[in-house]
Formats: C-alpha cells, sequence, structure tokens
C-alpha cells in the first residue's frame, strides 16, 4: 500500500518517541539522583569546612596573645572569616541549583512520561486510519492524487516534525538550565574575585614582613604587661559570660555576626580595665575599601565603597566591628577586612601617584 518512504518516516517518527522515553527520561532522573547526591556532598564539605577554619581561628586567636606573632594571628583570623563567607556564598548558589536545576528536572520527567506515552497512542492509531482510509479508496480506484500528496504522507511527514520539535525542545530546556548554573558561578567569581585578590596580597605582604623581624627576649616590663593583660582577660571573661551565652544560641542563625551591639558604656559595677579591653572609645573614623550591600538582617550597616565609617568597637569581634556611618547615623556590625584607617588608605593612595 505504501512505499518505501512512508515506511521510512513512521519508523524514525517512533525510534524519536521511542529514544524519549527510553534513553532521555531516564537519563534525565539519574541526573537528579545524581545532583543531589552532589547537593549532599558540598553540604558534608560545608559542615567540615566550618569546623576546620573554626580551628584556625582559635590558633589565630593564640597567636594574638603572643609577643611575637600577633599580626600573624590577625591574619590567620582574617583568612578564617573570608573562608566563612565564602561557603556561605556557595551555599546559596547549590540551593539554587536544587530547587531551579533539580527539581525543575524532576518535574518534567514525571510529566513527561505521562505526555509522550498518551501522544505516541494517539500517533499510531492515527496513521493506522490513515492507513486503512487509503487503502480503500486504491481497491475501490477513486484514488486519483499521487502518494506523496496524499493526506496519509502528509500527516506522517508532520507527526515527525512535531516529534522532532518536542525532542529538541527537552534538550534546549537541559542546556538552559545548567546555562543558568554557569551564570551563578559566575556572578559569585565576579562578586568575591577582586576583593578577595586584594585580601590575600594584603595577607601575603602581612606574612612577608615578619620574615626580617626578629623575636625579641621579653624583658621585665614585658612580662608584667603580659601579666596584666592575663588578669585583665580573666575579668573580662568573666564580665562577659552572661552576654557571651545568649550570642552563642544565635550564632549560628546570624552567621557568626556578634548577637547585639555592646553597650556604649561599661558598667559601673566593673572595672576599667574591663572597659578598656572591651575596646570602647569615642570612635576612630575610617575609609570602607569595598561595599558592605544592605540585607535583611537589621544588625548589619550598609555602606558603600569609599564612605566614611565611625568605627565604635576597636577589637574585633569573630572578624567583626561596630560602627556607624556618617552619611545615614545608622548604627551596626560589618567585616573588620572591610574598612582600613583613613591614614593607611591616603598613604596609600599617595604611593599610588608617586
Amino acid at each position: 500500500m505504501s512505499g518505501a518512504n512512508s515506511d521510512q518516516l513512521h519508523r524514525s517518527t517512533l525510534t524519536v518517541y521511542s529514544n524519549l522515553m527510553e534513553q532521555f527520561n531516564p537519563g534525565l532522573q539519574k541526573l537528579v539522583t545524581l545532583g543531589d547526591s552532589y547537593v549532599k556532598a558540598f553540604q558534608a564539605l560545608a559542615v567540615c569546612s566550618e569546623a576546620y577554619f573554626s580551628a584556625v581561628a582559635k590558633m589565630g586567636d593564640q597567636a594574638l596573645h603572643t609577643l611575637s606573632s600577633r599580626s600573624l594571628g590577625d591574619v590567620l583570623i582574617q583568612i578564617s572569616d573570608t573562608q566563612r563567607r565564602l561557603t556561605a556564598e556557595m551555599e546559596g548558589v547549590f540551593r539554587w541549583f536544587q530547587v531551579e536545576v533539580l527539581q525543575a528536572m524532576e518535574k518534567n520527567v514525571k510529566l513527561d512520561e505521562e505526555y509522550i506515552d498518551g501522544s505516541r497512542r494517539v500517533y499510531e492509531l492515527e496513521v493506522r486510519n490513515q492507513a486503512e482510509a487509503l487503502e480503500k479508496q486504491l481497491r475501490r480506484g477513486t484514488f486519483r492524487d499521487s502518494l506523496e500528496n496524499s493526506d496519509y504522507m502528509l500527516y506522517l511527514r508532520q507527526s515527525q516534525q512535531e516529534i522532532l520539535k518536542e525532542e529538541e525542545r527537552r534538550y534546549r530546556f537541559l542546556a538552559e538550565k545548567h546555562c543558568g548554573l554557569t551564570q551563578s558561578l559566575l556572578f559569585l567569581i565576579n562578586k568575591t574575585g577582586a576583593s578577595l585578590q586584594q585580601k590575600a596580597d594584603g595577607w601575603k605582604e602581612k606574612v612577608n614582613e615578619t620574615r626580617g623581624s626578629r623575636p625579641r627576649t621579653p624583658t621585665h616590663l614585658d612580662q608584667e604587661a603580659q601579666l596584666r593583660g592575663s588578669v585583665s582577660s580573666l575579668l573580662q571573661t568573666v564580665a562577659r559570660d552572661e552576654d557571651m551565652s545568649w550570642a552563642r544560641r544565635e550564632q549560628q542563625a546570624l552567621g557568626r555576626v556578634p548577637s547585639r551591639a555592646p553597650s556604649p558604656l561599661p558598667s559601673r559595677s566593673r572595672s576599667s580595665s574591663v572597659g578598656e579591653s572591651l575596646g570602647l572609645g569615642g570612635g576612630r573614623a575610617m575609609r570602607a575599601l569595598v561595599s558592605h550591600p544592605s540585607s535583611s538582617n537589621p544588625k548589619l550597616l550598609p555602606f558603600n565603597r569609599g564612605e566614611t565609617v565611625t568605627v565604635l568597637v576597636q577589637e574585633p569581634r569573630n572578624g567583626w566591628l561596630y560602627g556607624r556611618t556618617d552619611s545615614s547615623l545608622r548604627q551596626g556590625w560589618f567585616p573588620a577586612t572591610y574598612v582600613a584607617p583613613v591614614e593607611d588608605v591616603s598613604n596609600t593612595l599617595a604611593t599610588r601617584l608617586v
């Protein structure tokens, strides 16, 4: 009845249907399973990273209390804080990947199985009906057109084009989703790359500066100062017990941002040495090296690059400082590495001009 061309078209169309049902959809489901494992592996990595860089921060804190390695301790604490922020940024990318890619693919697999299966049944039924109608016309001798221009051949060609478009649409969906993943990673690199490079250069410079320095033998005055510092640290620990226990409960939810601003003035019941150890003062003008964007956390202080920030707490807490901006008079916490003394920034600019 039908020629070789009609048989080839029909077999070719059925092959595309089979490929979608037996190869593409199972492959997509496998991608979802592998993607879930990928997300879980990163989550485990994030937990290990937090434990490791918490230990690095503790080592840095120990170095801050030595006579020879205070600057190196500051470097270690800054590296730990930066790594934690990078991990948090990557967690955002993986959350996007899980929702926008994995969940979307899984949903499409379930819908597609029903759609393709139903579409194939309709196609095969219509082909059978069209072929039977053409066969009857040929037997009666009422068919006057060429086979290539028959309704049967037109339906076969149209059906093949439609299923090829369906196949292309599914592969385009897969490519678009992973283009979005690449764009998310690129955005993160552009957002953090320049700042991270600047910090890394500064850390390397500080480390290299220590190579030319010699540790000096502690003098009698040094020993007395160290003893006073130990006593002051003990008093500070006792005075802050209540505040720190409350802060630890909120530490995880706030991403290690100190839970609240310290009291502007030390309590009268505490000694003056405790107040000094908190680093409270009249405020010091700093210049923003990079922008600290606004967020939903009201405890954070947003500012723009180059803006003047008055630091109200001189000693960083978990790598964070507390201060206010002169433009808005708003107060809040911000990363200590985002600012530098005004005189340091001016000297750097002067050196570059020379």
